[in-house]
């Protein structure tokens, strides 16, 4: 229904006919005397606070001449693409001082949802710890009097090229979506290479009705609607063996709305993340369970990884790696030793000798050694949550599909290379001499040569630099939570019902 009511209100009101908009210059008295009443101006909620500060530095003289509004107009007609509700910024006919108020604060909040994102993420998620872009959207306005609207506000979203390739997915899932380009099908289970029959015929109808393969009546599984089902598979998080099996038919009969909604939610996502990407810098995408480093000059490293599970999620946060530890301790946190060590304890009085568990003083540790469930390699990254990245001896997590399985730390595949990545700047640590570290037993702490900024993120959405559109599974709910609250956000931001809410043209 949430889904049916964003998509149903997006198209509806792009199709909407143009109103006009009234041209005569307002009168400062006008101005100032609405925005001193306060509340609510012609039906809509407004930024008082930011329109007064706005106003009162130019003694409450009108902005929108009319090659400015048409501008503006212009500029705000761009919202659909970027996954954001036209109706949010919509102005009516009105008089000249209302119709004045109304087009600054239109501005104001298109500039913000462009420039910081439509939400605060924190008061939608908890753990959520990754700060948003600072912007004054009062100085956006005034360079923009100076510099063009649409200039200005263009400036604003990610100009980077993943954030790009995202609108580019919006618009091709917009146009699925507005032609039902597909709908569920039944298939008999499995169904592989060398089948064929009506069955196959449906299948091939599926991809292509998202370009993976060409529309045809062919009814043979062959080599290659094997492999166009292994793109799809791969694109979803799945594992690729050309064999459509219950989750991959799963995946195929997510409506295309909802894939819409799931671009629409990462393009968001994408305006409230930090502008600044750092050459060097870990990225780890939670949804994925995949742990990323890049560095100048060098192809990224990617490995897979096992993130919190659940009932334990992984927050997003930004941090920054200071140090690598060689067979580190593991310093239990309190309601894993309470919850799940102690108890077993109860049971099995030898269970903690067996498992190198001791306490000093109240705390509870675990020594290093080939039981440690932090493994040989730490990577401290301090934070509120105390989340780091880390080795583990349960290796076999790590070839699983589903890998949301921790209390919520980072268990990555190949710590060596990685701990040899981020100490290449120091010639003393080849991976012989990290590997000489850990056969000693002994705990070590290596100091990187250059602190590296970590980001822990969430991206159920993203697209390759060859065009394929990757999806994944929203493991902690986020999207869901995020949905119903741009849901919320956008039925608040609407004129009221009375009125006719249409970005217009002038007169």
């Amino acid at each position: 229904m949430r889904l049916r009511l964003v998509v149903g209100l997006t198209l509806v009101l792009a199709a909407l006919p143009l109103a006009g908009i009234a041209r005569a210059d307002a009168d400062p008295a006008a101005i100032a005397a609405l925005l001193h009443r306060g509340g609510a101006v012609d039906g809509r909620k407004v930024e008082s606070r930011m329109l007064n500060r706005l106003y009162a530095d130019r003694d409450y003289r009108p902005i929108w001449t009319a090659a400015r509004r048409t501008e503006l107009l212009a500029a705000l007609a761009e919202a659909p693409s970027q996954g954001l509700d036209p109706g949010a910024f919509a102005v009516p006919k009105a008089d000249p001082a209302t119709t004045e108020v109304l087009l600054s604060d239109a501005f104001l909040r298109y500039a913000l949802a462009l420039g910081r994102g439509v939400l605060t993420m924190s008061d939608v998620d908890s753990d959520w710890a990754m700060p948003q872009p600072a912007l004054d959207p009062v100085a956006v306005l005034n360079q923009a009097l100076d510099h063009g609207m649409a200039a200005t506000l263009a400036s604003l979203p990610p100009q980077d090229t993943a954030y790009a390739r995202l609108r580019q997915a919006y618009a091709r899932y917009l146009d699925f979506t507005r032609r039902s380009a597909w709908g569920p099908i039944a298939l008999k289970l499995p169904l592989k290479s060398g089948a064929s029959g009506p069955e196959v015929i449906k299948l091939r109808h599926r991809l292509a009705a998202e370009d993976l393969v060409p529309a045809s009546d062919d009814p043979r599984f062959d080599a290659a609607l094997a492999t166009a089902v292994s793109r799809f598979q791969a694109a979803h998080g799945l594992p690729a063996d050309g064999i459509v099996g219950l989750a991959t038919l799963t995946a195929l009969n997510v409506p295309p709305g909802a894939r819409l909604r799931t671009l629409r939610l990462n393009l968001e996502r994408g305006r409230v993340m930090p502008r600044a990407e750092p050459p060097t810098r870990i990225v780890v995408n939670v949804p994925d369970a995949t742990v990323t480093l890049y560095q100048e000059n060098q192809s990224p490293l990617t490995m897979r990884a096992v993130v919190g599970a659940p009932n334990h999620p992984t927050p997003v946060l930004g941090a920054t790696m200071v140090a690598v530890l060689l067979n580190p301790p593991w310093i239990v946190p309190t309601s894993i030793a309470e919850q799940e060590i102690l108890p077993r304890a109860q049971k099995d009085p030898g269970y903690l000798a067996a498992n190198d568990y001791s306490f000093d003083g109240q705390q509870l540790i675990q020594r290093p050694g080939p039981k440690n469930a932090l493994g040989k390699i730490k990577f401290d990254l301090p934070n509120r949550f105390d989340v780091y990245l880390h080795d583990t001896p349960a290796k076999a997590l790590l070839t699983r599909t589903r890998r949301a399985l921790s209390h919520g730390c980072i268990r990555v595949q190949d710590p060596r290379e990685l701990a040899r990545r981020v100490m290449a700047a120091d010639p003393k640590w080849t991976m012989a001499a990290i590997d000489a570290a850990i056969a000693t037993g002994k705990t070590q702490r290596l100091t990187l040569p250059q602190p590296i900024p970590v980001e822990i993120a969430y991206w159920t959405a993203w697209v390759d630099a060859d065009g394929t559109v990757e999806f994944r599974n929203d493991v902690y709910g986020r999207d869901q939570r995020l949905d119903e609250e741009l849901v919320v956000h956008d039925l608040r931001e609407q004129i009221a019902p009375a009125r006719a809410a249409v970005v217009g043209s002038q007169d």
